[in-house]
């Protein structure tokens, strides 16, 4: 009777060795299968904010197009950045010569609204406005857009020589 009961201490610990070598099988397979998904969902998410992004630049161009086919091709304030950057191709120097994205230390969000960029800049939205139309104006007299003999795009402070 005395050796009967370690015989079966040892069985029962052998028996739980297995079965937690048998889970830690199971684990590990189940952790294969979570990062096979992870990296599935990963793919997607990325696929899907690149469709995303596609979808707001041809519905910007769709809105444009619109805009100048009914023949309003002004800047208003509800006028998204990117719907400026398309609707004159001046645009970007405008906004750029107003410090709004131009450079990485006042980039915005091309979806962000004239009135919210401008807002948020402190910057006069019937000035803002004011001078993007200049382009609108400008394109229709065949002039170039300026402002009292000054020009109203961003001209780089670099002189070529050659």
């Amino acid at each position: 009777m005395s050796l009967f009961l370690p015989v079966i201490a040892l069985l029962v610990a052998v028996a739980a060795l297995a079965y937690a070598w048998k889970l830690h099988q199971e684990l590990d397979k189940a952790a294969g299968r979570l990062d096979r998904y992870n990296r599935a969902i990963f793919q997607n998410s990325d696929e899907l904010r690149k469709l995303r992004e596609t979808l707001d630049e041809q519905m910007a161009a769709l809105r444009v197009q619109l805009r100048q086919m009914s023949g309003d091709g002004a800047f208003t304030a509800d006028t998204t950045v990117r719907e400026a950057q398309l609707l004159h191709p001046e645009a970007s120097q405008i906004l750029a010569g107003f410090h709004i994205g131009g450079c990485a230390s006042c980039a915005v969000e091309p979806d962000t609204a004239l009135h919210t960029v401008a807002e948020q800049n402190g910057i006069s939205l019937p000035q803002l406005l004011g001078t993007l139309n200049l382009l609108v104006k400008a394109g229709t007299d065949g002039h170039a857009a300026t402002n009292g003999g000054s020009a109203l795009v961003k001209i780089p402070n670099v002189a070529l020589e050659l």
